[in-house]
């Protein structure tokens, strides 16, 4: 019984050391995520590309106005004033204070504030009360998480039975990666060990927060643990190529490289459909949960 407490405090102090980690991160680059869908470059595109299928399987779902949306880690508020631009009724949670400023600010803008409650909040902890929203949408939040599975569990909690779950994430398995000996997801776990070992040694010190990535059969999977069934999913964005991480190709190149492969993706071309940068699925709550 010590031991397993032992175990439960230790895991909690290594999320909570990691969430720090991430939300230092955030609060330091917070105006690249405002500025950088407007850019030009590759990871720009590929940002609203899977923006538009987010926003696009929402539509899909045809709920009434006033619908109650969640939307977790909500950024800079470009995803939170679209989804209250359809009429609905939209909470906003972030780990950032800088972010919900973003939020609170680009609602105003739009005209959308008082259909828009932004707070800062975490998705591990949340407040809210079971079977309370129809849908569910987390952007590019999972890759930040010590434990997904966790975030899913309390996402699952929170929809109302028939409502739906909108998640995102880093494709572990994406063309991209498969060619960089320094990115290659069958090595990732060797390299994690030995960045670990120069990390305690002060031989090395990270520049970021370790990015999580899930494949298609992990999130499947975990989604099916909270309770969910998965309704439809698709991958999308191709590249930036890289070889011991430096960029092979400029933008415009890798534009045209992205391009054709996507293209490929989206009829359902073997060995291409599943292999793209970014998972985006959808899951639904059973009525009968």
């Amino acid at each position: 019984m010590m031991g397993s407490l032992t175990g439960t405090n230790l895991h909690q102090a290594e999320v909570g050391q990691y969430q720090r980690l991430v939300d230092a991160f955030f609060r330091t680059s917070w105006r690249y995520w405002r500025d950088v869908y407007q850019e030009g470059s590759l990871n720009a595109l590929i940002y609203r590309l899977r923006q538009s299928a987010v926003l696009a399987m929402a539509d899909h779902l045809g709920l009434p106005e006033r619908s109650r949306v969640l939307e977790v880690g909500c950024g800079a508020g470009l995803t939170t004033v679209a989804l209250a631009g359809r009429g609905y009724e939209v909470d906003a949670i972030d780990t950032v204070e800088a972010m919900i400023d973003l939020t609170r600010q680009a609602a105003l803008a739009a005209g959308v504030s008082s259909q828009v409650k932004a707070r800062v909040h975490s998705v591990l902890e949340m407040t809210f009360p079971s079977r309370y929203f129809d849908l569910v949408v987390a952007m590019g939040v999972l890759p930040w998480l010590k434990r997904a599975k966790d975030a899913l569990s309390e996402m699952g909690r929170v929809i109302k039975p028939g409502g739906h779950i909108i998640v995102t994430a880093d494709n572990d398995w994406c063309l991209s990666q498969m060619f960089d000996p320094l990115c290659f997801p069958g090595l990732r776990p060797a390299r994690w060990r030995i960045a670990d070992v120069l990390e305690r040694l002060s031989i090395r010190k990270a520049s970021r927060p370790r990015l999580h990535r899930h494949s298609i059969r992990q999130i499947d999977a975990l989604l099916f643990q909270a309770g969910l069934q998965k309704v439809q999913g698709m991958t999308l964005g191709f590249g930036p190529f890289t070889l011991f991480k430096r960029k092979l190709l400029p933008d415009l190149a890798g534009i045209r490289l992205h391009e054709w492969l996507q293209a490929l993706a989206d009829r359902q071309f073997p060995g291409i459909r599943s292999t793209g940068t970014e998972y985006v699925v959808m899951a639904r709550k059973p009525r009968a949960s």
